[in-house]
């Protein structure tokens, strides 16, 4: 029997119906085969950063199937999850050391382009959707460890939400906004869970998407040229380049392989800990913020309240700014010795003060 025109039960069939409705082949071509700098040095942080957001959504869903977000229940809950059901702990550590390193991954990312200059014209956007992409990565963690409800956690949000309501003029509205009232409750334990699972995924997707369209649109980076001016005269040879995919693509799916075996490995060795459950009676020594905050906790012992509190806000602030401050289209490091010296003072302090607070 003859075949009805344009049927074909293949799988190929299904794929050229589809191509010929939406044009998949050339959207994915223009995604894929574009070409990058020879010389471009990402060391794939951006690309492991996004892997590690898909491994929080992944994990972050099977844990929903067992958590209840209310004071009564949820320490119960995360309790059965590692140790009744069968590879919560797993899945629980895992998700717990995913959310650690993609904060990691990102502060690293946000470095390297600070230090290769990759912030400069025409990539301010994408800078500035990445700083934005790391205030929701720390408002994940930030959200996400309250969520166990025990006495760490809980301690812990309590000082954390008391260096934010310490921010002048707006900080006692944003500390009754995140507590649901003057004190951590089962009001705060429900807004941290709305907010780390509803209202955060989405923000990040959006602004990942966002970054990505930039990413594509602008190109990397070159370490050793700025990039023309519209109307201007490109002199020298023209810049080696190497094709994004599939060379670049299988360099990035290699690191989140080696990713995954880190994450495992962390995970077993070093599993997610549960202390007695929250108690606002009773409050534990040695009382500290979660580790990404530890920095300013230090600095506040050290100087008065309110320098402590405004010089992290303003220093966010000369960071999101960075691209229109530093107009300079030089990109080599050694003809910006005075922005890698100020870098290295920040890391050094940031790294000293994290560690001081740590230990202390």
């Amino acid at each position: 029997m003859q075949r009805l025109q344009g049927s074909d039960p293949g799988a190929g069939g299904v794929v050229a119906w589809i191509d010929e409705r939406i044009q998949a082949r050339t959207l994915i071509g223009a995604l894929l085969h574009v070409r990058i700098p020879f010389l471009a040095k990402t060391y794939y942080l951006g690309g492991i950063t996004l892997f590690l957001f898909g491994v929080q959504l992944a994990t972050g869903t099977l844990l929903l199937l067992y958590y209840q977000p209310t004071p009564e229940t949820a320490y119960e809950s995360v309790l059965f999850i590692t140790s009744e059901v069968t590879f919560g702990w797993l899945v629980r550590s895992i998700h717990h050391w995913a959310a650690n390193l993609m904060i990691i991954t990102l502060v690293l990312h946000v470095v390297r382009i600070f230090f290769q200059a990759a912030y400069k014209y025409p990539r301010e956007m994408t800078w500035l959707v990445g700083i934005g992409l790391l205030g929701v990565t720390i408002g994940f963690g930030f959200t996400g460890y309250l969520l166990p409800w025990d006495q760490r956690a809980f301690w812990a949000t309590v000082v954390g939400t008391e260096i934010v309501g310490a921010v002048p003029w707006v900080g006692e509205p944003i500390l009754e906004l995140l507590r649901g009232g003057a004190d951590i409750s089962d009001a705060t334990l429900t807004r941290f869970f709305a907010i780390h699972v509803m209202i955060l995924p989405v923000v990040f997707a959006g602004l990942i998407a966002l970054h990505l369209v930039f990413v594509h649109q602008t190109g990397l980076a070159s370490p050793k040229r700025p990039d023309p001016r519209p109307r201007e005269e490109v002199t020298g040879e023209p810049e080696r380049t190497k094709p994004f995919f599939p060379h670049y693509v299988l360099d990035e799916v290699l690191a989140w392989y080696v990713v995954l075996a880190a994450l495992v490995v962390l995970a077993s060795l070093f599993p997610a800990g549960l202390e007695e459950e929250a108690n606002a009676l009773v409050t534990p020594e040695h009382t500290k913020p979660e580790w990404y905050f530890l920095s300013v906790y230090e600095l506040l012992k050290h100087v008065p309240r309110l320098v402590g509190v405004l010089t992290p806000v303003i220093l966010v602030v000369v960071l999101a700014m960075l691209p229109f401050i530093d107009r300079s289209r030089e990109v080599r490091p050694r003809r910006r010795r005075l922005a890698i010296l100020l870098g290295l003072i920040f890391l050094v302090g940031l790294v000293g003060l994290t560690i001081r607070g740590y230990v202390s």
